[in-house]
C-alpha cells in the first residue's frame, strides 16, 4: 500500500502541474488577442481621425502572425499604459516557457513530486500576473470599442444625407394654373 501512495501523490502534482499549463496557455492566447483587438482597434481610430490626404490603413490580418513580443511592441506605440507594458514585458519569458517548453518534461522531472509542486507554484504566481493583465487589457478594449462607436455614430451623422433647410420651407407656393 505504501507504494500506491507515492503514485497518487506523483500523479496529482503531475496533473496540477498540467492543469496550470494549460490554464497560462489560455491566458496568454487571451492576451494575444486582446492585444490585437486593441492594436486594430487603435489603428481604426486613428484612420477615422486623418485627413483625407492621409493614406492610413493597416489591416487586422497584419497582426495575426505576430508574436506577443512583436505585439506589445505595437502596443507600446499605440499606448500610455506603461505599467501595463511592463507588465506584459514581465510575462513574456514565461509566455516562451509554457508555448515552447513546458511539456518537454525528462522522465525524471515527470517523476519528481518537489519539482512538479515548486513549478505549478511558480506558474500560479505568474496566472496572478496574467489575469491582472486581462483585467486591464479588458477595460482598455471597453474604452476603444465606446470611442470606435462614438466615433462611428459621429461619422454616420457627418456622411448622412442633409434634410432640407428652412429655406426651403420659406419658398413660396408653386402658381396655381389659371383654368
Amino acid at each position: 500500500m505504501s507504494s500506491i501512495q507515492p503514485n497518487i501523490e506523483r500523479e496529482i502534482a503531475f496533473d496540477r502541474y498540467m492543469l496550470n499549463v494549460r490554464a497560462l496557455l489560455l491566458d496568454f492566447q487571451y492576451i494575444e488577442e486582446s492585444l490585437k483587438i486593441l492594436i486594430a482597434g487603435s489603428y481604426e481610430a486613428i484612420r477615422r481621425s486623418a485627413p483625407a490626404m492621409i493614406y492610413f490603413r493597416p489591416s487586422r490580418s497584419s497582426l495575426e502572425k505576430d508574436s506577443l513580443g512583436k505585439l506589445i511592441q505595437k502596443y507600446e506605440s499605440i499606448s500610455r499604459n506603461d505599467p501595463l507594458i511592463r507588465a506584459l514585458r514581465t510575462v513574456l519569458a514565461d509566455r516562451n516557457f509554457c508555448a515552447h517548453r513546458s511539456y518537454l518534461l525528462s522522465i525524471e522531472e515527470q517523476e519528481d513530486i518537489k519539482f512538479l509542486e515548486a513549478e505549478s507554484q511558480r506558474m500560479e504566481v505568474i496566472r496572478i500576473l496574467t489575469k491582472d493583465c486581462l483585467k486591464v487589457l479588458s477595460n482598455e478594449l471597453q474604452v476603444i470599442a465606446a470611442h470606435l462607436n462614438e466615433s462611428s455614430v459621429n461619422l454616420a451623422e457627418r456622411d448622412a444625407p442633409q434634410a432640407p433647410t428652412d429655406e426651403v420651407d420659406n419658398l413660396p407656393p408653386p402658381c396655381a394654373s389659371s383654368s
